[in-house]
């Protein structure tokens, strides 16, 4: 009979849960409920059956899925007469079974021509006897489960389904033998497979697993032979490895992955979260490469809890294409911080000098609780719109450049892997470091200047990138990078139109591709559009009803940043007369700006606000040439409407 664990898969932890179980039993105490988000296997499961009252297992694979169901669904079933159908099975006569699904498509290729038709057969039937009921769902899945079991014992292939062995002579060696079923002892098993993020948000347990997949290597196309004959939709297969068209395809192995998976985090209501994860990102192979990288877990778990990690060295699964050196797995154990409720902001990929995404918690706080129509005249990078749910989202900015950059960003919102591929290779190209990628700055460059070492290194291939930029201002991916790698992420040009800042001390890192991933993500799911304009001319162009509303970032009358230059007294003015206006008609509007700041005083807007409500908050100013040193201000919140009236609307 087969145990859980006597199948070929993928990042199977069996040989590792003697150490990652005595880690769990040490650092999460008190605990009687387990939650295998990721089961894969569902061998850890199986392995930690005897130390907790509950266990919720779940994965996406319909295979997978049977197999739960086949080894942990609490239902009876009749052995005698799994052993009548195992005996059948067995004793099948090649002679007279047809041609079917399996040997059709998979006969001389993953199994023996013979060993297909079987396979077929017994799959065919096992179907025809559930409708039948002649067999209940325990036993349906039991036999399923031990038909996948016993022909990917037997497969001819390297240890998944991406490929077959090309071998001239597949011999006859397929023998059908049943699973054991895990035996109950008043043990409670809830058993799904759904979208694990949605799921995190329905499940309260003591102990998240959590074990998913990091690189590239889609599960359901790794094991589609597995999937296929698990569903037995029998769908067209595709291909030299006869593959079905896409399905569950898991974000986990996109570059996206990182949003993902601290969505997850955020979203568990747990005790302790347990995760697996392994170093492949520092292969050289593109498909083992891991999409989210060690110190991003980190980050995510030490924002979650009090996480510590462990390590162990560990020889990692490859197809033999891939060396992986001084491979290691890392278990992170997060005791949870209790009662967490503090509101995540995402921050834009502009990175624009002023943007408010650390006090957009702060700002929600005093807007309406439904927005139909979002208006953002003064949008910059945009990190007010990314933190604000609207049903439809309009912004605007008199920088053209700026405007231009979301346009090209949002192009690539359904394809974000190709703008990836497009800003890596553009960054290779002009020799720029990238310590997302791993291309680092030499020791000795950052001995030498230790504030300034960034700059050193890139000035030179930033002025050539300037240069070409320059020379054809079409190419807007070259003027984001420029953003991304200039002085302090500004656009900044002369005269003559050309772009003429100077390097910064910055590089492409993960919280850039981190606020990349969640951009797209965010703007692929919305429905916004982006306008060039004068703020006036662009808010009187929109017929603007009762729950829309219209939230102003404008340049700040007394600040010093770059962008506020071009910003007088007289602009402050119109400003304010444009929102009497908007007033007047009803609109609602909330507006930030510097009431006081390096002991300047704001006489105009200290004035004008006296009509309305005004909020203070917590503003952090820092220099604008010395990002190091703090700034004493007091940043408002300007609005229209009252508390009140904002929670009845």
């Amino acid at each position: 009979m087969f145990d859980i664990q006597n199948r070929r898969y993928t990042g199977s932890k069996y040989k590792l849960m003697d150490w990652i179980s005595k880690l769990i039993k040490e650092n999460c105490p008190n605990c009687r409920s387990f939650f295998d988000v990721f089961a894969g296997t569902g061998c850890v499961t199986e392995y930690m059956f005897e130390k907790y009252d509950r266990f919720i297992i779940n994965d996406f694979l319909y295979s997978n899925n049977v197999i739960y169901n086949g080894f942990f669904l609490n239902e009876e079933f009749d052995e005698n007469k799994l052993l009548d159908y195992t005996e059948k099975y067995n004793n099948l006569k090649i002679n007279k079974i047809k041609d079917n699904y399996v040997s059709d498509n998979f006969g001389n290729k993953f199994f023996s021509y013979n060993d297909a038709k079987k396979i077929g057969y017994i799959r065919e039937n096992i179907e025809k006897e559930y409708k039948k009921k002649n067999i209940n769902f325990k036993e349906y899945n039991i036999l399923v489960s031990s038909l996948l079991y016993s022909f990917d014992k037997i497969a001819n292939t390297c240890g998944h389904y991406d490929a077959y062995r090309k071998i001239q002579k597949i011999s006859d060696s397929f023998e059908f033998n049943l699973i054991n079923p895990k035996k109950y002892n008043n043990k409670i098993v809830e058993i799904y497979r759904k979208d694990s993020n949605k799921l995190a948000s329905e499940i309260k347990c003591d102990v998240a697993y959590i074990d998913p997949p990091y690189n590239s290597r889609q599960y359901s196309r790794f094991y589609h032979v597995m999937e296929n004959i698990a569903q037995w939709k029998k769908p067209e297969l595709y291909g030299v490895a006869m593959k079905p068209k896409e399905e569950n395809m898991s974000e986990y192995c996109k570059t996206s992955a990182p949003i993902a998976f601290n969505d997850l985090i955020q979203k568990l209501d747990t005790k302790y979260i347990v995760v697996s994860y392994n170093n492949t990102y520092e292969s050289k192979s593109s498909s083992s490469k891991n999409k989210i990288i060690l110190e991003e877990i980190e980050t995510i778990l030490s924002n979650k809890g009090d996480t510590i990690k462990f390590e162990k060295k560990y020889k990692a699964f490859t197809t033999g294409k891939t060396e992986l050196n001084d491979h290691k797995e890392f278990i992170f154990i997060t005791k949870v911080k209790p009662n967490i409720k503090k509101e995540i902001s995402y921050r834009s990929p502009l990175f624009y000098v002023g943007d408010k995404y650390k006090l957009m918690p702060e700002i929600k706080k005093h807007m309406p609780t439904y927005i139909n129509n979002y208006i953002e005249p003064f949008v910059g990078g945009g990190s007010s719109f990314l933190n604000v749910k609207a049903n439809h989202y309009y912004v605007n900015d008199i920088d053209s450049a700026i405007i231009s950059i979301h346009k090209e960003l949002q192009k690539y919102s359904n394809d974000k892997d190709k703008f990836f591929k497009n800003i890596f290779g553009l960054i290779k190209k002009y020799g720029l470091s990238c310590s997302y990628n791993g291309h680092l700055v030499p020791n000795e460059l950052k001995e030498q200047y230790k504030k300034t070492y960034y700059a050193k290194y890139n000035k030179d291939n930033y002025l050539k990138l300037r240069k070409d930029y320059n020379a054809n201002k079409n190419d807007v991916l070259k003027l984001y990078l420029l953003l991304i790698y200039g002085f302090n992420h500004m656009t900044r040009f002369n005269s003559k139109g050309d772009f003429n800042l100077p390097v910064g001390n910055v590089d492409f890192n993960s919280n850039v591709y981190n606020s990349l991933n969640y951009y797209f993500d965010y703007i692929n799911k919305i429905d916004i559009n982006y306008f060039n304009l004068d703020y006036k001319e662009f808010v009187r162009e929109l017929k603007i009803g009762k729950n829309d509303y219209v939230l102003l970032d404008p340049p700040y009358l007394i600040s010093d940043s770059e962008y506020n230059k071009l910003w007088n007294e007289k602009h402050e003015m119109e400003l304010y007369d444009f929102l009497d206006e908007l007033n007047a008609k009803g609109i609602k509007f909330g507006i930030t700006n510097l009431m006081c700041h390096k002991g300047q005083k704001n006489k105009f807007l200290e004035k004008w606000s006296k009509k309305y409500n005004v909020y203070e908050i917590n503003s952090n100013y820092i220099s604008f040439n010395d990002n190091t040193v703090k700034i004493n201000s007091k940043e408002v919140f300007v609005t229209n409407y009252d508390k009140e009236e904002k929670t009845r609307i």
